[in-house]
């Protein structure tokens, strides 16, 4: 579940709200939390909202820093802000000089503090650089942009994530970054009842359901503010996935 601006709130009606969200998601079976300094007050919301629900659940937050003394009083405030001592997946936000933080991070990862240590990027055209970084064999993961309508990583990101057997977490699932209505829009006035045997009845499900179709796939990251939503996001992870034929008979609707 992602936290970029609908965990961004101030205020204890805010703060309370944002408990039921992560609560109703954690009832629902869904665990894995993604953050970051850069969104506000996202990391102390969500601290709050999985305050005695540590166990249960797994985060993963970022740190964009250009030096390694930023980077350590990054770090450090966000695990006061997340209330834990260990952070399951630490990210470097979009590759932000990543040579220089990854032995920060892996320093905390031989201390146990971090479990694990990933990459990220929006920005397919800086994709030269993040196969460069995958493959140093340094990162567990990495956080890309996918969905109907941006399928460049299946050129020659997903392939050699799966070759380095590597954790693939999908950032924009639903929406490109700003244009919530680019891929909503078209499928909402599609006829979707061909993937009704999939588990699929709303627009926003066809988007999730494609993506965890793909078995390069290892989790997608929807963000949402309505309690409701999460229990429609969370029905399409079901492992019945959407076959080939049936994933290019949605593409085409596009």
């Amino acid at each position: 579940m992602d936290t970029w601006q609908t965990l961004d709130v101030r205020g204890a009606a805010g703060d309370a709200h944002c408990a039921r969200i992560a609560g109703e998601a954690i009832r629902l079976g869904i665990n894995f939390f993604d953050t970051a300094p850069m969104y506000g007050d996202a990391e102390r919301v969500l601290g709050l909202a999985l305050d005695g629900g540590r166990a249960e659940t797994l985060i993963a937050t970022k740190v964009l820093e250009h030096s390694e003394a930023s980077a350590l009083a990054s770090i450090e405030r966000s695990f006061q802000l997340l209330r834990t001592d260990v952070i399951d997946l630490f990210q470097i936000h979009n590759l932000a000089s990543w040579r220089l933080v990854t032995p920060v991070l892996k320093r905390l990862r031989d201390a146990g503090r971090i479990r694990f240590i990933g990459i990220t990027e929006y920005n397919v055209s800086k994709y030269p650089e993040m196969l460069e970084a995958m493959r140093t064999g340094e990162f567990d993961t990495i956080q890309i942009p996918y969905h109907l309508g941006e399928r460049t990583c299946r050129r020659e990101i997903l392939p050699l994530a799966r070759e380095l057997d590597m954790g693939v977490i999908v950032m924009t699932p639903v929406a490109p970054i700003f244009n919530r209505n680019l891929l909503l829009g078209p499928l909402s006035r599609a006829n979707l009842s061909f993937l009704e045997p999939y588990g699929v009845r709303r627009p926003g499900q066809a988007l999730l359901k494609y993506l965890l179709s793909d078995p390069a796939v290892s989790t997608v990251i929807p963000a949402t503010n309505k309690v409701e939503r999460v229990a429609e996001n969370a029905a399409v992870s079901d492992g019945n996935p959407i076959p080939p034929d049936v994933c290019r008979r949605l593409e085409a609707l596009l």
